[in-house]
């Protein structure tokens, strides 16, 4: 249960009065999302309409500033259930968001009667452009103007993240500064005073810190151009580190969570790396410095290290002030006036189309480090700042990125991973230091036919769980991926995974390449990634051991799954895919004498895996269960619970991930979950 401002949200069915913020809508196939507000304070709302006129209504988001009466269900948003993946939980917490409201049935409406309704303006911009643009230039309007980012604007996220250039779109607040510039400048041509100009402006400033998205960056910037503004009519002269102060004291008034955020610590973080960085004579070496003092927060927050970040922002920013802005800018306010422009903005979505592929080719160069803890990230920059202004560039390159990489290196132990991926299976084996990494399997979600005005655009499910969780532990490369079988839930994501992080070998059981889904993987392979055709009784890993049990060849089925027995730090782990228990019989009959400590249950817990005479004879001290929290199937079943009793039991339905680790300075073996769930 929430409580919130003396009012308490339960878990479960409701009705109630739903206020929609309009200018958050965002559409995404059949699925409308948006920020509203119950009595008992803000939520995120769902809703799946029910056809394409429907759709069109939700996108004129304007005529959404309104009350729903609404029957639904109201939803907690729940913790990460892996190590280094998105705490969405938290980032709500962060936000003042209490949880998720799902809309079944809208049963009544009526108009926000508010009269001043900026939310409302902002919507019919956003609106307005996605209208009057092409897709993509809509997409970059309405991000760098309004601060609106959908579903189109998640596809070009990572192309700008991984080159150091999301700042733009993100915690700059340069549009605030150009924004009021050119106001002022308008205002002082109209022949306003300064003291003519101050209620013009405060009544602007209430109004952009709305309209341009309620960010913290926008909000920053707003309070700072106030800031500035304001004292300069009078005798108090403040130094740039006072103003720094009263902003970051304002901004706590306002929004007390703001370092909750990632993106309040990095606006407010890189707005005080600049300060510091006015000690010294602004030069192309302090511009290309300013990354690399802030590399130890990139670590720490998103587990990488845009190398060439600091040149790209030298070269980009003033074609982002001094062109794209201004040119935005333009256009907007013609396209207010203009019935259309098609041929215009066609010609600008090619000139961004070639910047897009200028910055990949130049940018695409991210350094994946692994994550630190905040305190040795905070210890890091600090350092790193203390000599930087004393011009020991050598002494600042140490301690902002190669103490803080070497540190990350150091303590990643030898372990075997059981990745909690939903209803499916990923097992990552690493030694220490990450010396040796093999993934087996990678996870994946089913897809159901839809028309196509229903079709929505997913980043596959490893970008949640899989792959953070690798980046996290600096991992820069996969000796490995086995892939059991062709069912989608465990090597559905594989493509993903080998985009994201290079692979070296991908082995797969012979036969296998018949199976649909292997023999589009094998056309896609990405280059420098060779297919290894598994051998009964190979043993494959220097400093860990994977040997192959079984089979001889398959189809790609779950009864031919490919059994690995991996062997690390003396403990053995048995690993059957979704072999059935046809598979199993068979399994001990050839290995009379297989013993395991660890059991990967077949199939995720279903009943047509784990015989009671598997288990008797692999006599295994812990089974894992690796199966989707209140997945349709009903796994695990009861039989299997059965057959297992006596024994330990770990479910990434109830424990999320599960990991087994060994200390790499003492002989100390560890077990991780990642969720508060009783291991007993």
């Amino acid at each position: 249960m929430v409580t919130f401002q003396n009012h308490s949200l339960e878990e479960g069915p409701l009705t109630t009065e739903l206020l929609v913020y309009s200018d958050t809508i965002k559409i995404n196939g059949d699925l409308v999302t948006f920020e509203g507000k119950l009595p008992a304070g803000k939520v995120m709302g769902r809703y799946q309409v029910a056809s394409f006129a429907e759709k069109e209504q939700w996108m004129i988001r304007q005529h959404w500033q309104k009350y729903l009466r609404i029957q639904g269900e109201f939803k907690e948003a729940e913790t990460s259930r892996n190590k280094h993946a998105f705490d969405y939980s938290f980032y709500l917490s962060g936000r003042n968001i209490l949880g998720t409201v799902t809309i079944k049935e809208i049963v009544a409406s009526k108009p926000d009667t508010g009269i001043f309704s900026v939310r409302k303006w902002r919507a019919a911009a956003v609106t307005h452009v996605q209208q009057f643009f092409p897709q993509r230039l809509a997409t970059y309007i309405n991000a760098l103007l309004f601060g609106y980012k959908d579903q189109e604007f998640q596809e070009i996220r990572q192309l700008f993240s991984s080159s150091g250039l999301l700042h733009f779109f993100t915690v700059s607040g340069m549009h605030i500064t150009f924004f009021f510039t050119w106001v002022e400048k308008g205002l002082r041509r109209g022949k306003f005073t300064k003291e003519g100009m101050r209620i013009p402006v405060l009544v602007l400033i209430l109004t952009a810190a709305v309209f341009f998205g309620g960010t913290i960056s926008v909000i920053r910037g707003v309070l700072s151009y106030g800031t500035s503004f304001f004292l300069s009519g009078t005798s108090w002269r403040l130094s740039a580190c006072d103003r720094y102060g009263i902003v970051l004291f304002l901004t706590l008034l306002i929004d007390p969570k703001v370092f909750m955020q990632t993106a309040g610590q990095l606006s407010f973080l890189m707005t005080f790396l600049l300060l510091m960085q006015k000690t010294l004579n602004h030069s192309v070496k302090h511009a290309l410095f300013l990354p690399i003092l802030a590399a130890p927060f990139m670590m720490y927050a998103f587990y990488e290290f845009p190398l060439v970040g600091g040149l790209l922002t030298l070269l980009v920013l003033p074609l982002f002030k001094g062109l794209l802005l201004p040119l935005f800018s333009v256009f907007f306010t013609i396209s207010l006036f203009l019935p259309e422009m098609p041929k215009l903005g066609q010609g600008i979505e090619q000139v961004i189309s070639i910047g897009e592929s200028v910055i990949a080719s130049l940018g695409n160069i991210a350094l994946i480090t692994g994550s630190i803890p905040m305190g040795l990230a905070i210890g890091c920059m600090l350092a790193g700042l203390f000599f930087y202004q004393r011009r020991q560039w050598i002494i600042c390159l140490l301690f902002s990125l190669l103490f803080p990489l070497l540190s990350q290196r150091l303590f990643v132990p030898s372990a075997v991973t059981f990745v909690d991926v939903g209803q499916g299976d990923s097992i990552v084996l690493q030694t220490a230091f990450n010396q040796e990494v093999y993934v087996i399997d990678t996870g994946g979600s089913l897809s159901f036919p839809r028309e196509r005005w229903q079709q929505r655009s997913y980043q596959a499910n490893a970008h949640y769980s899989l792959i953070p969780f690798l980046q996290g532990e600096g991992i820069k490369q996969i000796d490995g991926l086995f892939l059991t079988h062709g069912d989608t839930d465990h090597m559905g994501n594989a493509r993903a995974l080998m985009t994201a992080i290079p692979v070296k070998k991908v082995y797969l059981v012979p036969g296998s390449e018949d199976h649909p889904q292997i023999a589009a993987l094998i056309k896609q392979l990405p280059k420098g990634t060779t297919v290894h055709w598994t051998k009964v009784g190979e043993t494959i890993g220097k400093d860990l051991s994977i040997t192959v049990l079984a089979p001889e060849s398959g189809a790609g089925e779950n009864e031919d799954s490919l059994v690995l027995k991996a062997e690390v730090e003396k403990n053995v782990f048995l690993l059957t895919g979704d072999l059935d228990q046809t598979g199993e019989e068979k399994l001990i009959q050839e290995y009379p004498q297989l013993q395991t400590d660890v059991l990967k249950l077949g199939h995720h817990g279903s009943r047509t895996a784990t015989s009671p005479r598997f288990v008797e004879s692999t006599s295994p001290k812990i089974g894992i269960i690796s199966c989707g929290k209140d997945n349709r199937y009903g796994h695990p079943h009861a039989e299997v619970l059965e057959a297992m009793e006596g024994r330990r039991i770990l479910r990434t339905d109830q424990q999320g991930m599960i990991r087994f680790s060994w200390s790499n300075w003492r002989s100390v073996k560890r077990l991780e979950t990642w969720l508060d769930y009783p291991l007993e």
